[in-house]
């Protein structure tokens, strides 16, 4: 069974990613190692890659015309997102002690 470790360049579909792996190959012309990159369709059927991710895709049967990747496992979430989502929780924490006091003091 075919499987890449690539990173999450585009979550904007429903229920898909877009998958950057990078490969080496030795070019037999050239005599020298050249960087190959390729995008998949990834279907995420839970939608819980975001940009930045590093996951592990593997082949299965087409969901589409270009989608025929699935989401094995996320390896490596993305430093930007947790600490997009640790803002969030804290401004929600905030605003909840604030409405908390506002009420008290009512």
């Amino acid at each position: 069974m075919r499987r890449f470790i690539g990173e999450v360049v585009s979550t904007r579909m429903q229920k898909t990613a877009v998958v950057l792996v990078e490969r080496f190959r030795k070019n037999a012309r050239l005599d020298k190692w050249v960087k190959y990159r390729k995008k998949f369709k990834v279907h995420d059927e839970r939608e819980q890659c975001d940009m930045g991710d590093q996951v592990r895709i593997r082949i299965s049967r087409p969901f589409s015309k270009t989608k025929s990747w699935v989401l094995e496992e996320i390896l490596k979430k993305s430093p930007a997102v947790l600490y997009e989502k640790r803002m969030r929780e804290l401004a929600a924490k905030g605003a909840a002690a604030a409405a908390a006091a506002a009420n008290e003091a009512a």
